[in-house]
């Protein structure tokens, strides 16, 4: 079987030629999209309605778009290196990344769609509860409604709280200060929110 140490100075320049061809296209996209902000670039968006553009958290989006392809050619980079110079293992473990930054960008990405921030943003703030009031006895029901009462969503980003509960959120008997993804109605957008205990003021403001 043919090695790597096999191939001639030459055959191995070629290779590491379209390596680094192939990651300096994957970094400089990420550039145009996330730094240089052309967003026609991001497939799915440059195509859809105006009134569709207005849903997306395109800079968001651009951002972690952005980011991902420069992180990719970097790693596309290394990994060619590694192969050309025979360090396969180093070469192997460096594309095991590569595909698991894929996902991450591809999965991670979902969450500036028009559908998510849709989803999260139009959720009845009482539907689950009013689906628990069905079903729980009325004293259950008003305890969990007491403890999630207790408790308040700050958006990391802007600082808006909001009672958790009249958020349509349900946490009793909880501890430590979970996050979650949640529309912010001061940003506009979805944004990371710290679920956290009131203080005594904020119990009587909210």
């Amino acid at each position: 079987m043919m090695s790597i140490m096999d191939l001639s100075t030459a055959e191995r320049l070629i290779i590491l030629s379209c390596g680094l061809l192939l990651s300096g296209v994957f970094v400089w996209l990420g550039l145009l999209v996330g730094r240089g902000k052309r967003y026609q670039l991001i497939a799915g968006y440059n195509r859809a309605p105006d009134e569709l553009k207005k849903q997306y958290d395109i800079e968001g989006l651009a951002n972690h778009l952005g980011g991902g392809l420069v992180t990719l050619g970097v790693l596309l980079a290394v990994s060619t290196l590694f192969f050309v110079l025979n360090w396969l293992t180093a070469a192997a473990l460096t594309m095991g990344l590569f595909l698991f930054i894929v996902a991450i960008v591809v999965i991670g990405g979902q969450k500036f769609l028009p559908a998510h921030r849709k989803l999260v943003q139009e959720s009845p703030s009482d539907a689950r509860h009013s689906f628990l009031r069905r079903i729980l006895p009325a004293s259950i029901y008003r305890a969990l409604k007491r403890g999630t009462r207790q408790w308040l969503q700050e958006c990391r980003r802007c600082g808006h709280r909001r009672d958790f509960w009249e958020a349509g959120g349900i946490r009793h008997g909880g501890f430590g200060e979970p996050s979650k993804l949640q529309f912010c109605e001061q940003c506009g957008k979805v944004r990371w929110h710290r679920i956290r205990k009131k203080t005594a003021a904020e119990a009587r403001e909210l």
